[in-house]
């Protein structure tokens, strides 16, 4: 199937470039710094880059505004941008990802150098829809960064699955003329003993081997992330003796290199290849965070401080560039595979995603052969790309595939042991682009229209249309529009995955209810196990059965309507922009979207869920289990505002940037629950002053509006045994603020020293089980980096 796909990718290409010969020559635009008025792009990529869903952090804005260990803490002070764990219910939530305008972060793609990166496909995808993984945005050292854009909703249209909410491409440095490299160290200590410290070198040597012909860059990095204090968040457990873990260590080791060769002026090869290690330092954390339950609280002990989860990622990218008498080309080949190996987790219930072994690691391994072209050409006022990608994706996870039936009954079709952990997906997409010039170069329409074809959901059709309009040389108004989509995953679409839960963890909808001739009340008499109190003229809520998710392999793809509009102003340096955007997202995957049967209809359980007044142990009885697949089901609205603010001040020496983020709304249609846990609003604000060519300080601040959780039930646990009375709280975690300070002295362009203070005043944010408080907010820390460029 593999060289099938890559000889049709191939054949594309070749129709392509016969196609594209009749064309005219083009002429690309020159990168604009930052201050400057923008350039008008010519190709329809670099024209949809300046639409008010993009942004660009440069190295420099890094420099400014260090990193501690991974880019998405830079990337989420973009508009538009967050974090979060993918779930309502803030479920690892100290592993929080990038998430483009709310839309999660399984639909933020992340592309390294225009490739994209999927590692964290290797991590099992979990029943509330996250994963045990920080994410693919640590996998390029903030040293090694030349600049990332950050592309949100219509804007990010043409990228295809996984970018309904947005695109991040990480750009590296690029090869020298010269004889050129750095070296640098930083090094983070936090004030309190019980948060985690970071220590940090790497060096990048770029040089050119035959002048002009060919060219090298390598570049090396290693970094220790220490785990926080097991018991950083004991102050603010909850009455049912629930732990939170603080956020765990991690260990980086990174190696990669390039070599480009200039076959000509307008030919390049570029071989890139990379090699990358990280592992956890474990202190207790879990998907459900009940760290300090029975079945649970022995073995997390006993690998407190030890390296549970390790992934190995390498990868090979051979890429071409031309450039023609007609337009230009790029095409590549590349393969990356992804080791995850890790202890056991369990599959059932409360204990699903914490670990149930200290010895036996497990290997999940992911396969990625990909392939893309693409063509450049200019017909009159028309700029055109066309181009054609191919993805063949192979996951080999058994160890996620032995969830055992053996307590609540088997599933006549399912295996109960022995179950493959081998899948595969095949896609393959069509696309073109067309900027087109209109009023004498005032307004640029760009509309674009990519065909899909995946291997389990079927073809998918995602056009969009793009504009800009120029009132007058300052004045902008810009829009988008776009059909976006996303294929199930390779868990969603497995149909041996299999996760089990008890009454107290299934859904709350019509297949569950059942008429219990048992329901409860505590008026009066015993219960035990062997004889459990019941009345049987009680009219107590229905109680559900015991419940089975599967996997399915026929699942439509989620589909999401993407719009924004906005205005921009631009003049001298002073930049501001509005936008509104508005997603209608259907079609969500969900654990129990299609309902099959009820097996094991014999199948009689006992359960406890109560105790009397006086104590008295209340047990109730429900027969069979049900099964439910994957499926299609949710919608949600999600819509708000984005805004930004340059101000350069004192002769340019003093620049003020601002941007917003303000949720209007962020729910599912059905429930009303949030589709992640976002902020209300965000406001991220820096203050630049370029004291002389040597000195400069920096100022931040970041304000977080309040965040909330789900208000809806949605499981037999979030309601009343025997009335059905929803006992969900929504919690709320208020809106806070975190100001950051430092400063920077270079020599010569040579030496580079720069110290500072994260969270200035010293906020914190404890993590508690079951509230608003999904994650810990670092408190002060101190930090100095050191850097020798030659």
């Amino acid at each position: 199937m593999t060289s099938t796909i890559f000889k049709l990718s191939v054949l594309n290409t070749l129709l392509l470039t016969a196609f594209t010969t009749y064309a005219q020559d083009s002429k690309t635009a020159a990168e604009v710094s930052k201050g400057e008025l923008p350039t008008v792009y010519v190709t329809a990529e670099r024209q949809v880059k300046q639409q008010l869903g993009a942004s660009v952090i440069t190295a420099q804005d890094i420099q400014r505004n260090p990193v501690t260990n991974d880019l998405s803490e830079i990337v989420s002070k973009m508009p538009g941008v967050n974090m979060s764990s993918n779930s309502p219910g803030g479920e690892r939530g100290n592993k929080r990802q990038i998430d483009i305008r709310s839309m999660g972060p399984e639909n933020t793609l992340i592309l390294i150098d225009g490739k994209p990166v999927t590692s964290r496909n290797a991590e099992r995808y979990g029943r509330s829809g996250v994963r045990n993984t920080r994410g693919d945005s640590n996998w390029v050292p903030a040293e090694m960064v030349e600049k990332i854009e950050v592309l949100r909703g219509p804007a990010a249209a043409r990228y295809g699955s996984g970018a309904m909410g947005g695109v991040v491409n990480i750009v590296t440095k690029g090869i020298s003329d010269e004889v050129s490299g750095s070296v640098g160290i930083y090094a983070d200590h936090p004030q309190s003993d019980k948060e985690g410290a970071t220590r940090r070198a790497n060096f990048v040597l770029s040089a050119p081997l035959v002048k002009d012909t060919l060219g090298l860059r390598v570049y090396g990095n290693l970094n220790k992330t220490q785990a926080d204090a097991f018991d950083i968040n004991d102050s603010v457990k909850s009455s049912r003796t629930a732990l939170s873990a603080g956020r765990e260590g991690v260990r980086n080791k990174d190696i990669a290199g390039r070599l480009q060769w200039n076959i000509t002026p307008d030919q390049k090869l570029i071989f890139d290849t990379s090699y990358s290690r990280q592992g956890n330092i474990y202190n207790g954390d879990t998907q459900s965070s009940n760290v300090l339950v029975a079945a649970i609280q022995p073995i997390a002990q006993q690998l407190i401080g030890r390296e549970t989860a390790r992934l190995y990622r390498q990868s090979y990218t051979l890429t071409h560039k031309g450039k023609w008498n007609w337009g230009n080309t790029e095409t590549y080949l590349s393969y990356d595979k992804t080791v995850n190996s890790r202890l056991p987790e369990g599959l059932l219930g409360s204990t699903e995603g914490a670990y149930n072994a200290t010895e036996g690691f497990t290997d999940s391994i992911l396969k990625n052969y990909r392939f893309g072209s693409r063509a450049d050409f200019s017909v009159n006022n028309h700029t055109v790309t066309a181009g054609t990608e191919a993805n063949r994706a192979k996951l080999d996870d058994t160890a996620s595939m032995t969830a055992n039936m053996r307590t609540y009954g088997v599933i006549p079709w399912l295996a109960n042991s022995g179950r493959s952990g081998k899948g595969a997906q095949t896609e393959y997409a069509l696309y073109v682009e067309d900027n087109i010039a209109l009023n004498g170069g005032k307004t640029f329409l760009t509309p674009a229209l990519r065909w899909d074809r995946h291997s389990v959901s079927g073809s998918a059709w995602t056009p969009s249309l793009n504009f800009s309009h120029a009132f007058n040389p300052v004045w902008k108004i810009k829009g988008g529009i776009a059909r976006t989509y996303k294929a199930p995953n390779l868990y969603q679409s497995q149909p041996n995955y299999l996760l089990i839960n008890a009454s107290n963890g299934c859904p709350i909808d019509a297949p569950n209810h059942w008429n219990n001739p048992n329901a409860l009340t505590y008026d009066s008499g015993n219960g035990s196990r062997t004889n459990p109190y019941t009345n049987n003229s009680a009219q107590g809520f229905d109680w559900g059965r015991a419940c089975y998710f599967l996997g399915n392999k026929n699942i439509k793809p989620e589909t999401s309507l993407n719009k924004e509009i906005g205005f921009e102003f631009s003049q001298n340096g002073y930049l501001a922009s509005l936008a509104y955007f508005h997603n209608d997202y259907r079609n969500r995957i969900v654990d129990n979207g299609q309902f099959i049967e009820t097996v094991n209809g014999n199948y009689d359980r006992e359960i406890r869920t109560d105790n009397t007044p006086d104590g008295t142990p209340i047990y109730r009885n429900y027969k069979g289990t049900n099964v439910y697949r994957w499926g299609n089901g949710a919608r949600a609205i999600i819509s708000g505002l984005e805004g930004n603010l340059t101000l350069p001040l004192l002769d340019k020496r003093l620049t003020m940037t601002t941007n917003f983020t303000y949720m209007h709304k962020n729910e599912d249609r059905a429930t009303k629950n949030p589709v992640s846990i976002v902020p209300k609003y965000t406001i991220n604000s820096t203050l630049n002053w370029r004291i002389n060519d040597s000195w400069d300080v920096n100022a931040s601040y970041t304000r977080y509006g309040r965040q909330v959780t789900r208000k809806h039930p949605n499981r037999f646990m979030d309601v009343i045994y025997n009335s059905g009375e929803s006992i969900v709280k929504q919690y709320e975690l208020g809106s806070y603020g975190i100001f950051g300070l430092n400063a920077s002295y270079n020599w010569q362009d040579k030496i580079t020293v720069r110290a500072g203070v994260n969270n200035l005043f010293n906020k914190k944010i404890l993590r508690t089980a079951g509230t608003a408080r999904t994650y810990n907010e670092r408190g002060r820390s101190y930090y100095l980096s050191a850097r020798y460029s030659f």
